[in-house]
């Protein structure tokens, strides 16, 4: 199963973070929970543009690689 990210810009720091969301998922909490571990209220977030947290970047972007040598 593939998860779902939506980036959310949070009023708490100006930053886009990714919230996981699964299939079929409503978003009806008081509280989303970034990946991160940022959390954020929904009337608090909104927005795609803007920088991204360069923590839920690493997150969700899977092992890296260093290049031998």
């Amino acid at each position: 199963m593939r998860i779902r990210y939506l980036w959310w810009r949070s009023c708490y720091d100006g930053v886009l973070h990714a919230f996981p969301v699964a299939p079929n998922t409503r978003l009806a909490h008081q509280h989303y929970r970034a990946s991160c571990t940022h959390a954020a209220p929904p009337d608090l977030a909104g927005g795609e543009a803007g920088p991204r947290c360069a923590l839920c970047l690493l997150i969700i972007s899977g092992p890296v690689v260093a290049p031998a040598g």
